[in-house]
């Protein structure tokens, strides 16, 4: 199994999540919400976009594989290339996850 491949599975395998195209972007790429709240997005084959909560975030500032924007964001986008990057990615998709479904309950 690929990367992507193995990070889309672990994604759509979350409880309660649904696979679709994000409204972010102009591409029509996969995404992943829960109780109707996208957390995750791919941006390319090595890409994804997490909606992260601040504390996440704040503990990937000195990651060479987060790219964070300009302004404020809740979207944080981190490369992934290795199986131990994805890895990590589906732990930290795993508190946007959490995130997400807490927001809209």
């Amino acid at each position: 199994m690929t990367p992507i491949e193995r990070l889309c599975t672990a994604l759509s395998g979350l409880p309660e999540v649904q696979e679709s195209f994000s409204r972010f972007g102009a591409r029509r790429n996969p995404a992943w919400s829960v109780s109707g709240r996208e957390f995750a997005h791919l941006h390319t084959d090595d890409r994804l976009d997490l909606r992260l909560p601040r504390p996440a975030q704040a503990a990937l500032r000195s990651d060479p594989k987060a790219h964070f924007r300009k302004s404020a964001s809740e979207w944080l986008e981190l490369e992934f290339r290795t199986a131990d990057d994805v890895e990590r990615l589906i732990a930290l998709a795993g508190e946007a996850w959490a995130a997400a479904r807490a927001a809209k309950h």
